[in-house]
């Protein structure tokens, strides 16, 4: 009897208790929550949650990133396009063959363009063999780096789907800004490069002379020029561990059931 003085738990008679309707209604909430969290809890156990940071990127002469491209040309036969690869250091890659895959579509003609290209600034080029050539155009997709499931957003496919059509015979410049950005996960030893980039847009119309004739340009051409910025971004994955899932389940459903309880 002395010990039982002192119990700080002390249990309430059920026939002293009462069962409400808004008591049901609390405790089936609480129980939906309390299910919510644990599947919250053993998600981020399964699946990571990516930290980001930003660093400055370390360039190496061995640094080299693969160009993914599709481009269509709706006006141009395969044949008066031929494609360039330039740097700041004057090293040019011509039109050689495993480099783009030519295919006709129509009266136009689509190209897919496969290339690894040096950290260097510089510049890749369509052009055409005359000053006749109507390089209206669509681009399906231009991809920068490694694929990743997570680089599937805009700003790692910002040149999808632009299409300029009936624009008869100009030039055309595309500047590309490029931020490396690296997903890490050593759990699944996984790690991809995918890059992000902006681009702006800027054409040349040439127009015919008050004589109705073409002005004596020689070539048209589309020109990507691009840049590559100094800063790294790293999204490195982080898992919760077994023992993080019960202690936090355990916490958050016994924090909120009490607070319920005390608020009822």
């Amino acid at each position: 009897r002395m010990l039982k003085r002192f119990d700080c738990m002390r249990r309430v008679p059920r026939t002293v208790s009462k069962s409400t309707t808004t008591g049901a209604i609390l405790s089936v909430l609480t129980c939906i929550a309390i299910v919510v969290i644990i599947y919250t809890q053993i998600s981020m156990w399964v699946s990571p949650v990516y930290k980001r940071k930003t660093v400055v990127h370390r360039d190496s002469e061995d640094d080299h990133v693969h160009v993914n491209m599709n481009i269509t040309f709706l006006k141009a036969h395969c044949d008066d396009i031929s494609f360039k690869i330039h740097d700041q250091f004057s090293r040019m890659t011509d039109d050689v063959t495993n480099h783009v895959i030519r295919r006709s579509v129509g009266s136009g003609c689509r190209m897919h363009v496969t290339y690894e290209l040096n950290r260097i600034t510089g510049e890749f080029t369509f052009t055409s063999k005359d000053n006749r050539t109507d390089l209206s155009h669509a681009i399906e997709d231009v991809v920068v780096g490694d694929t990743h499931r997570y680089a599937n957003t805009r700003a790692f496919h910002a040149l999808r789907g632009v299409k300029l059509r009936d624009i008869g015979s100009s030039t055309h410049d595309y500047v590309l800004k490029l931020l490396e950005t690296n997903f890490i996960d050593d759990a699944q030893s996984e790690h991809a490069s995918p890059y992000q980039y902006t681009f702006s847009y800027r054409p040349h119309i040439i127009h015919n002379k008050k004589d109705g004739t073409v002005p004596s340009i020689s070539q048209h051409y589309i020109r990507f020029r691009y840049a590559w910025s100094p800063l790294l971004v790293e999204y490195v994955a982080q898992y919760n561990t077994l023992y993080d899932v019960i202690t936090n389940s355990i916490a958050y459903s016994g924090g909120l059931f009490t607070t319920v309880e005390v608020l009822h």
